[in-house]
């Protein structure tokens, strides 16, 4: 009997699982959609870009088509909308990634606009309340579940680079994270803040100045992260794994910095 067996297993299987991939038309939730696919979940993608996330869909090849549900994070009656629609036609929600994101140009206080500063509040965390409150009642009806977060390293380190607008929604993500720990745990929910530095997507050709070939070369890839979303969700559910915080080698020694 291998350890995955036995009494003292340290990994479970998700397989047949329903999980929820919000942003899932972007770098890290394709990659995430595709881990979790692999292993076996039954999935259901969600994204602002209804055209994009259909080829996504389509893109995975999965024995099981994933349920394709287009709609814009920020506004709530959507989003419940989406919640309703998981929950009756794939009967629950076992895991929950919250991988949507948004950054603009100008991200110092004196060159943003107030229209800017709302527009990433609204997507980045107010956004991700309105998935996790939406799924998680679909949550409590069932056994628990897994509520991970893509947040950042700008969350624990504040740069210009990152954005002003972009730190402090990212920071008020590590206190939802605990929240969600504190409050729902009796419930059988676990929740998680996956923090990456540098990641190699289409993300970071909005920064101010895009990052070369030599540089992205170096960054974390999508896979990374969607690797560490796998690791969260089969843990055992006498395991919390509160956050995981993951640099590239060039970010962490300070080869490049943001």
């Amino acid at each position: 009997m291998g350890i995955a067996d036995g009494q003292d297993q340290v990994t479970e299987s998700i397989a047949g699982r329903v999980a929820v991939v919000v942003g899932a038309a972007g770098g890290i939730g394709r990659a995430t959609a595709e881990r979790l696919g692999a292993a076996g979940c039954r999935l259901a993608l969600v994204d602002v870009d209804g055209d994009a996330l259909e080829l996504v869909g389509r893109e995975l090849g999965l024995r099981e088509a994933p349920l394709v549900c287009a709609a814009d994070i920020t506004d709530r009656a959507q989003v419940d909308r989406v919640a309703a629609e998981v929950a009756e036609r794939l009967g629950g929600v076992d895991i929950l990634v919250n991988a949507a994101g948004i950054n603009t140009k100008q991200r110092t206080l004196a060159e943003m606009s107030a229209e800017q500063w709302e527009q990433v509040i609204a997507v980045d965390l107010n956004g991700v309340f309105h998935c996790t409150q939406a799924f998680l009642e679909v949550m409590r009806r069932g056994e628990g579940g897994v509520v991970v977060t893509v947040v950042s390293t700008a969350a624990r380190l504040v740069s210009p680079g990152a954005g002003t607008h972009y730190c402090a929604a990212k920071r008020a993500l590590l206190s939802l994270t605990e929240s969600l720990n504190m409050e729902e745990g009796k419930h059988g929910i676990r929740a998680c803040a996956v923090c990456p530095g540098e990641v190699d997507t289409s993300f970071v050709d909005n920064r101010p100045e895009p990052p070369g070939e030599e540089r992205r070369a170096a960054m974390l890839q999508p896979g990374d992260v969607a690797e560490a979303v796998y690791y969260v969700v089969t843990r055992p559910a006498r395991v919390v794994v509160s956050d995981v915080v993951m640099w590239s080698a060039a970010q962490v020694s300070g080869v490049h910095v943001v």
